[in-house]
């Protein structure tokens, strides 16, 4: 079952220098056994984006840049499994491997999704918002319940428990917050002042200025009363490792095996010292695994499927809608942006770092 759609569409397609992307007319995506064919309503915006589109090798001549959409279901083949019960008209959302394929990015008219890894949108959550629980929110949910293997709401931890996110404002930080506090935890985040207020709206206990290194773990000590012992780095680059791990209870035995760091990049070897000196493993997340397929990250560099991630992947897509409604889990701060020629200009925004606290979404359809 379809509504009439056009033969080709306008997308943000990487260029065959692999070092830029421009909008370009090409066919819309031929779907694959589980997919269904969305019409793009609106997408939210990654550093993920912009650095696919601009370093060379992430990226591949031809592939759609983009992860995030909200949109409406258009095309349902009818050999597609459609273990939702998606029907044409439906507004949905989600995210996808935008950058690496050349018929799966979102930042574009039309997209091929797979039908069990998208979710309905609420009215009360609307399009706009929708796609900015995508590689954030995923990310997030995937270190809490995945990663670090706490229960689904309304679960808690027993007893009193800090949790700290590095980077609270950034839109991984935001969610883990809202996520860490549903968990039962106290939180503490790190931030620069100018976002204090804003982490402290989404839930956060405490907040911590992190541009002094030594104060920041220092501080983090003091508040925790020197129990902490797991949290997620969303920066993990320019000395986050050192603060966040300085910053854990001097108490090894805490945490036991969930005495854990989970962060978006991998450690240095002078990370990875640090942690086993505070017996912390210091665990790397990527969102993208979550779709169960092998890529090439970067030329030479193949992460394999890690078991069971898809499982989980599909799974949560079943619970979205009800933990963002029924646990008023917020979205980042939207600022919409125009529409699909306006994002090589948010490319710029966000590469020079004038994007902190809000979300680009742009308007497609």
């Amino acid at each position: 079952m379809s509504l009439e759609i056009p033969g080709k569409m306008r997308a943000l397609v990487e260029d065959q220098s692999g070092k830029t992307a421009s909008i370009q007319e090409v066919a819309l995506p031929e779907l694959e056994e589980n997919d269904i064919l969305v019409k793009v309503a609106y997408v939210a915006q990654n550093p993920t984006d912009w650095k696919h589109a601009s370093i060379p090798g992430l990226s591949v001549p031809g592939a759609i840049i983009g992860c995030d959409f909200s949109g409406t279901v258009v095309t349902i083949p009818s050999i597609c499994p459609n273990p939702n019960k998606l029907q044409v008209g439906d507004k949905i959302a989600g995210m996808v491997h935008g950058g690496k394929f050349p018929t799966k990015g979102s930042f574009a008219q039309y997209l091929r999704v797979p039908s069990d890894t998208c979710w309905k949108v609420p009215e009360s959550v609307g399009l706009r918002d929708a796609p900015v629980y995508g590689v954030g929110f995923i990310t997030a949910a995937g270190v809490l319940y995945r990663r670090q293997k706490h229960e689904y709401p309304p679960a808690k931890i027993e007893g009193d428990h800090w949790y700290l996110v590095y980077g609270g404002s950034t839109a991984v930080g935001m969610f883990a917050v809202q996520l860490a506090k549903l968990a039962g935890y106290k939180v503490i985040a790190t931030a620069s002042p100018k976002n204090f207020d804003l982490v402290k709206s989404y839930g956060a206990d405490e907040v911590v200025d992190y541009k002094d290194a030594d104060h920041a773990s220092s501080e983090i000590k003091r508040i925790t009363n020197n129990t902490l012992s797991i949290g997620l780095d969303t920066i993990s680059e320019k000395g986050s490792f050192g603060i966040a791990l300085n910053g854990f209870s001097d108490d090894k035995s805490l945490g036991g095996e969930q005495r854990k760091l989970s962060a978006l990049l991998q450690a240095d070897e002078k990370t990875q010292l640090l942690a086993k000196e505070k017996s912390v493993t210091v665990e790397t997340i990527l969102a993208y695994t979550f779709m169960g397929i092998s890529f090439e990250f970067f030329p030479g560099m193949t992460l394999p499927v890690i078991p069971g991630d898809r499982d989980w992947f599909n799974n949560f897509h079943t619970r979205i809608a009800d933990i963002i409604t029924k646990h008023n889990i917020k979205p980042n701060p939207v600022k919409e942006s125009g529409g699909l020629d306006d994002i090589l200009d948010g490319f710029e925004l966000q590469k020079s770092g004038k994007v902190s606290g809000t979300k680009l979404v742009y308007r497609i359809e």
